[in-house]
């Protein structure tokens, strides 16, 4: 007991000499707001608030959870279904992002291309660059417009810079960092470097497209794993509802709402296994 006491007397004390001599400061973390509005405008969002996308989550997930009601009369299920609901409008938005993306990746190879043949031909960074605003990818257009004004206004680093944000783009800013290494040096090699450049996002983009199929089969089968217990529990509903009568009892509906725990639990393990690095941006 003497030596209980002797401790905890020693901890108190450490405790107390530690609290006056560090400086502690809480983490600051990133309000939901914020981290919300980063997600709508990181997928192309930006024009929807964050209280109107929440409230449309809300709102399918609602709609959804009480379809289900009415099907089932499960609360569990129905729960579980406004949980899927909420979940929607992102992943919407995170596979439309996906797809543009990869697009425009696409449409910068070309782009360098192109840039690299104008370079050659003789022509200036910046005619070409005005070049392609007009007769370059379609899904560039925008972005190089905006590009050859700011070149007119703001300088090339200046504009360099605001079409790097705006595109936001890993491969991208590689080519941000060819032409301003290359401005800043001078263009005497650019053609090389575009050239080199351009076999590099070429075979970055071959090989991101080879790993994304193989993520999509991974990921279509944890969803058909994932989906195939509820659609037998649907269709045993539909042919014969007193068979699973056992689930509307209280007892069923823990039991239930364990299987779909560990149907949740499972789906994101074989998600985070399937899941691919993201591609880290320079010139942050």
């Amino acid at each position: 007991m003497p030596l209980i006491l002797s401790l905890t007397l020693a901890v108190g004390l450490l405790l107390v000499f530690l609290s006056a001599t560090t400086r502690w400061a809480p983490a600051r973390e990133q309000p939901r707001p914020a981290r919300l509005r980063a997600f709508l405008d990181r997928n192309g969002a930006g024009h929807v608030g964050g209280r109107d996308f929440v409230i449309l989550s809300a709102g399918i997930g609602m709609a959804l959870a009480f379809a289900t009601q009415l099907a089932l009369g499960w609360p569990m299920v129905s729960a579980a279904t406004f949980l899927l609901g909420i979940t929607l409008p992102a992943w919407y938005l995170t596979n439309r992002h996906q797809r543009e993306r990869t697009a425009m990746q696409a449409a910068l190879a070309e782009a360098v291309d192109s840039l690299r043949s104008a370079v050659r031909a003789g022509m200036s960074v910046e005619e070409a660059l005005a070049s392609l605003a007009r007769n370059g990818p379609e899904v560039l257009r925008p972005p190089l417009t905006d590009l050859a004004r700011d070149l007119r206004v703001s300088g090339f680093e200046e504009a360099i810079r605001r079409s790097r944000e705006r595109i936001a783009d890993p491969v991208f800013d590689m080519v941000a960092a060819a032409l301003l290494m290359s401005h800043r040096v001078g263009g005497r090699n650019l053609s090389t470097v575009l050239e080199a450049l351009s076999r590099s996002v070429r075979q970055t983009i071959q090989v991101e497209q080879e790993l994304r199929a193989h993520q999509a089969k991974n990921v279509l089968s944890a969803r058909i794993i994932a989906a195939l217990p509820l659609a037998l529990i649907l269709v045993i509903r539909g042919l014969n509802p007193d068979y699973l009568d056992v689930f509307s009892s209280a007892k069923g509906q823990a039991i239930l709402a364990l299987c779909l725990l560990s149907v949740a639990v499972g789906y994101a393990g074989m998600l985070r296994a399937t899941r691919l690095p993201g591609e880290e941006r320079v010139l942050q």
